[in-house]
């Protein structure tokens, strides 16, 4: 689900994201995401992670790729990336978000975001969702750390819509995501489940692509 939500979003991310753009990417974990977006996309990144672990993998795949030039990955604790500054055509997050315990967190990020974007910089963001009843009693049985953190919802939602121009928004799953493991099966349910129209309050993973207002 998260490759077809990635793929769906490249022709608007190549669109208003062009190649030879300067891109922030914040928790790049192993870095394969960020070079597959550097290469496919033509993206210079700078990526920001909290584990060095992460960077010295990611710097390996980077250099494994031939991207050495195209990506570079740095490390700080949590609270320093706040401190990170800059002008940048484009931040890129997947799932770092979800990780805050309220609204109020959540702004702050976004503020922060708007301060390291250009005037009419981009923001691409994948987030989890809190989705429905059966994924939220899911996330408990499975003992998810982020299940009670604040996911995406409407409300959150919000506080995109008040700092960005809007200029794509997606919604997947509430229940076929538990079909993945079986892909014809997947397609057969996503196609279903686009029926009932997704949304922030029922959805799994939202992309989005928002300009800097």
């Amino acid at each position: 689900m998260w490759v077809r939500a990635l793929l769906d979003a490249l022709p608007s991310m190549r669109r208003y994201v062009p190649s030879g753009s300067q891109v922030l990417e914040v928790g790049y974990g192993d870095g394969l995401l960020s070079c597959w977006l550097a290469r496919e996309l033509g993206w210079f990144m700078k990526g920001l992670d909290i584990s060095e672990d992460c960077q010295l993998q990611a710097m390996g795949n980077a250099q494994e790729a031939g991207l050495g030039d195209c990506v570079e990955f740095g490390c700080c604790r949590p609270e320093e990336t706040w401190e990170h500054k800059g002008q940048y055509d484009a931040v890129f997050i997947k799932t770092v978000f979800l990780y805050a315990p309220d609204l109020t967190e959540y702004s702050a990020w976004l503020d922060w975001v708007l301060s390291v974007l250009k005037p009419g910089g981009v923001l691409v963001n994948f987030e989890t969702g809190r989705a429905n009843g059966l994924v939220q009693a899911y996330r408990r049985l499975r003992e998810r750390e982020y299940t009670d953190l604040c996911l995406y919802t409407k409300a959150v939602e919000r506080l995109y819509d008040e700092r960005f121009e809007v200029l794509e928004r997606r919604y997947y799953g509430g229940w076929s995501q538990f079909l993945a493991p079986v892909p014809w099966l997947y397609k057969i349910g996503a196609r279903v489940e686009e029926m009932k129209k997704r949304d922030a309050g029922n959805c799994f993973i939202v992309g989005m692509i928002g300009r800097k207002c």
